[in-house]
């Protein structure tokens, strides 16, 4: 057994090799690292105020997607779909859990309160789609204008990982 610790979010994974991506917030391969190459003081930085913004704007992105896709995982029609989204739903979690780590903000209290379903798979993927095709060029944006290397390396990790749910929801049709 190895121990893998991932530089995105910081979670530790056990196994016999590394995943192809952090079981816990997604990240690719790469970011998957052993644990002595992890910096625990890696999350503390200075931010500038566009930073702070942008980093407040993520907390929402992702605690408004996490209750959307619990919301899509509490469904009862479709065990696999259910079963997908509640995975994403955990990733999105992550993400939020991330970004507040970063921004020194404890998580929202709704975070993991299952939002209103809006109306059948198809439409729900296709709101899905928009939300993260909208994940993904906001992080892209956000990574471009950081000044901190660490915020550039996580939002554009995470800005990859938004960018495989957009495969993702595209799979899930395939299930309806």
């Amino acid at each position: 057994m190895k121990l893998y610790r991932c530089r995105i979010c910081g979670e530790t994974y056990l196994g016999y090799d590394a995943p192809s991506n952090c079981p816990f917030c997604g990240a690719h391969v790469e970011w998957m690292s052993p644990p002595e190459q992890y910096d625990s003081a890696v999350n503390d930085m200075d931010l500038t105020e566009v930073e702070r913004a942008d980093l407040d704007t993520s907390i929402e992105v992702e605690t408004s997607n996490t209750r959307f896709y619990l919301a899509m995982a509490a469904r009862q029609d479709n065990a696999t779909l259910s079963s997908a989204y509640k995975r994403l739903a955990k990733v999105e979690a992550e993400h939020c859990s991330l970004f507040c780590k970063l921004a020194k903000l404890p998580k929202p209290a709704d975070l993991l309160e299952a939002g209103d379903e809006l109306g059948s798979w198809l439409s729900d993927i296709d709101d899905s789609l928009r939300r993260e095709m909208r994940a993904t060029e906001l992080y892209t944006q956000f990574a471009g204008r950081a000044t901190n290397p660490r915020l550039l390396e996580v939002w554009s990790a995470v800005s990859s990982v938004e960018a495989d749910h957009i495969e993702l929801d595209g799979l899930a049709k395939t299930y309806i």
